[in-house]
């Protein structure tokens, strides 16, 4: 009898460890793209987990709200150079379950063309979870995924 009960003991132990938990973003504000990486011609989607990746994506800078890589993880969206108007955004909800992180992100193009071209850009933070190795990307209009990234 004992044995049996040590046994349902640890089955449940084990699946409320795997249950999804909400995960708290943090947008970051007015973070503009160099343009020093080549991009696809949909949606680009990235983890940094480095200094060093974020000097690629960003420069150089000594902003008070850069993140910190020990504990934090950086998600940004990026789209390539357009003239067209496009919005970019992450919603204040993801959900973190076992092995990966799901982002659900809104995806938005406008009517109207610019008379300028841009990056349209959205950044937030993600605090770093043990154990984490992947970020599954979703459109939150159409649930589509957009993609998926290992982080390093």
């Amino acid at each position: 009898m004992k044995t049996l009960i040590v046994v349902i003991f640890m089955c449940f132990a084990g699946s409320v460890a795997a249950q999804p938990t909400e995960v708290r973003v943090k947008p970051l504000k007015d973070y503009y793209y160099t343009g020093s990486l080549p991009l696809q011609e949909d949606v680009n989607c990235y983890v940094l987990s480095s200094r060093k990746d974020f000097k690629k994506f960003f420069g150089e800078t000594k902003r008070p709200d850069t993140p910190d890589f020990s504990k934090e993880l950086m998600l940004v969206l990026l789209l390539p150079s357009t003239k067209r108007d496009a919005k970019l955004d992450f919603d204040r909800i993801s959900m973190k379950a076992g092995q990966f992180i799901e982002v659900y992100c809104k995806v938005r193009y406008g009517k109207h063309k610019l008379t300028y071209a841009s990056y349209p850009l959205s950044t937030c933070v993600i605090p770093r979870y043990p154990g984490i190795t992947k970020v599954h990307f979703y459109n939150n209009r159409h649930m589509r995924p957009l993609a998926t990234v290992m982080i390093e």
